[in-house]
């Protein structure tokens, strides 16, 4: 009987709570979460110099108790200018039966504070911080957002939320590389959060922006990405992608912006694309440092068209004989196609894979892609010849810029540098690695040839549009048809178009890579991202005040090549690969 009572209590008690003071309690847990909202402070993100790119402002957050209101019309008709949310929307909220429901989150400082001078009866406004991007749309991509918890949902926000938010792991996709640098910078056990510091360059990033975006505009591109590269210490200068967006309104129903989730992908690290032209870098590097072929050894390209192995190899031009520099600097497909059959499947393997390619580059990046490269064991027949220029192989448009660099710092694959440093609580910067070398790939003497090969791309071949008046470029084109996914055939009128070099040549200080998706006013590389990549350099040696003199920041402290029969740290790495 006694437990029959307890149980009875106990029953009657559940009844009490779910009937009669459901009402209260359901109130004080909308609360208890409104409450909750109450953020700390979240790291912000600095470019090389210091100039802010993303911080937290104080604001607030608005929401009703709807039984409070007396006059939900007149409430809603003061309400609706200060919220920018329509009066007959927040009339729709007020007639809720709950005792909690939020009219508008993150507002603005002064609008928090307008809602709050007006001390309406069952309008409540919670501090609740709000992340603001200074610039807009500068490095939108890059940058990233926050979600409603205030978490980094993208970008760096993401990629760094550890760090931005105080704790001490960093997100959940990170190499392993990023990770342990990650927790070396981030103290154990404290939870203050820290601010991030780029590699970006805010003035060169504008100048990429403008131009790309211009381009864009001339071109009807579907999308584009421009890359610009430190190619001696791999840092990242500038990561532009377009169509952009604002950040400060990611997430705003009351801007109808019409942003989707496809605009937060970075193209520069998450598109995975066949490179074409641009590819056949890889195909030079890979006969000049085996040995194989000389810069004057002539190739016959069948005047245009070449009948391989149950393919069809096409040239944009009806060339005859060849020298092997001019295979390159002319872009023949035919020539490089005959190039690679003397290099063979398992070297020009090896050698994609010393550039970088077939895994990720370690730039810290979420979606950091590794691109396609298959084993030998699986390629086709024909594949040893079209992979030679640029088929049958997925790049990220960072893989492709930083194979480049290899070549304008001397032949070395650097991992690209996106994060410079941390600033601790006390203010105090704490470096991230300045300079991370991964192996050598090519020798001193192959990068020679290599330069000669893309400066004359430039002075006399593909990549004329490229030039600079008072400035050496080397570079190379690309014009790459797009697969058809539903039929799994080429596109005939779909083509990536692109352009990568460097600047100067014999000094390089920039690494540069245009990526042009779908143009519509012209197909070709050297018509449409050669002169963007143009304009861009021009800009650039302006802002930064270059002298025929200039050096990189580190070229006098290149490795040499290992003695005659040795192998060096890096050459080790090249054969395990």
């Amino acid at each position: 009987m006694a437990s029959l009572a307890v149980f009875a209590l106990v029953v009657g008690r559940l009844g009490y709570l779910q009937i009669y003071r459901h009402a209260a309690l359901s109130m004080k847990a909308e609360r208890e979460h409104a409450r909750r909202f109450d953020q700390t402070h979240r790291g912000a993100i600095l470019d090389r110099f210091g100039h802010v790119l993303a911080m937290t402002l104080g604001g607030g957050s608005c929401f009703a108790d709807p039984k409070k209101i007396k006059n939900p019309a007149a409430t809603a008709r003061l309400l609706s200018p200060l919220l920018n949310v329509p009066a007959a929307e927040l009339e729709t909220k007020f007639s809720q039966r709950r005792r909690f429901v939020w009219l508008a989150r993150r507002l603005d400082p002064e609008r928090a504070l307008q809602v709050k001078s007006q001390a309406l009866l069952g309008i409540s406004v919670v501090t609740e911080s709000k992340r603001f991007y200074p610039e807009e749309t500068l490095a939108a991509q890059v940058l990233g957002v926050v979600g409603a918890d205030h978490a980094g949902a993208s970008g760096v926000e993401q990629a760094t939320d550890g760090w931005l938010r105080g704790r001490s792991t960093p997100y959940a996709f990170a190499s392993m590389s990023f990770a342990s640098r990650f927790a070396r910078l981030t103290a154990k056990g404290e939870a203050v959060p820290r601010s991030v510091v780029l590699t970006l360059d805010r003035t060169l990033q504008y100048i990429v922006e403008q131009e790309l975006a211009a381009q864009m505009e001339l071109s009807r591109a579907k999308s584009g990405t421009v890359i610009v590269q430190d190619p001696h210490t791999g840092d990242i200068l500038a990561m532009a992608s377009a169509p952009s967006f604002n950040p400060n309104l990611w997430g705003d129903r009351r801007a109808r912006t019409g942003y989707t989730v496809d605009m937060l992908k970075n193209i520069s690290v998450e598109s995975v694309v066949e490179p074409g032209s641009t590819f056949k870098l890889i195909t030079a590097a890979a006969a000049l440092d085996q040995r194989v072929v000389s810069l004057r050894d002539g190739f016959f390209c069948e005047n245009g068209l070449w009948q391989i192995r149950g393919r069809e190899i096409h040239d944009h031009e009806k060339d005859g004989w060849l020298t092997f520099t001019e295979v390159i600097s002319r872009s023949s497909n035919i020539g490089t196609a005959k190039v690679a059959m003397k290099v063979g499947p398992e070297t020009l393997f090896r050698y994609a894979r010393a550039f970088g390619f077939g895994m990720p580059t370690g730039c810290g990046l979420p979606g950091d892609g590794s691109g396609i490269l298959r084993n030998p064991r699986v390629w086709s027949s024909g594949s040893l010849i079209t992979i030679a220029f640029g088929q049958e192989v997925g790049v990220t448009p960072l893989q492709m810029v930083n194979a480049y660099s290899v070549v304008a710092n001397g032949g070395l694959l650097l991992e690209p540098r996106l994060y410079k440093g941390v600033i601790d609580e006390n203010g105090a910067y704490h470096e991230w690695e300045s300079r991370r070398p991964i192996r050598r790939v090519v020798s001193n003497q192959t990068v020679a040839s290599l330069k000669r090969i893309l400066k004359e791309a430039v002075d006399h071949g593909t990549g004329k549009s490229a030039r600079v008046e008072g400035v050496e470029v080397a570079g190379k084109t690309g014009t790459a048809q797009k697969i058809d996914m539903a039929t799994r055939r080429y596109h005939s009128d779909s083509f990536l178009a692109s352009f990568c070099g460097f600047a100067p040549v014999e000094s390089p200080r920039l690494v540069i890579g245009v990526f042009l998706d779908d143009p519509k006013t012209s197909q070709w590389g050297g018509a449409e991202a050669a002169p963007l990549f143009s304009r861009i350099v021009r800009a650039a040696s302006s802002y930064l005040r270059w002298e025929p003199q200039d050096m990189g920041p580190v070229a006098a402290r290149m490795p040499a090549d290992p003695p005659a029969g040795q192998t060096g740290r890096f050459t080790r790495t090249i054969t395990q690969l």
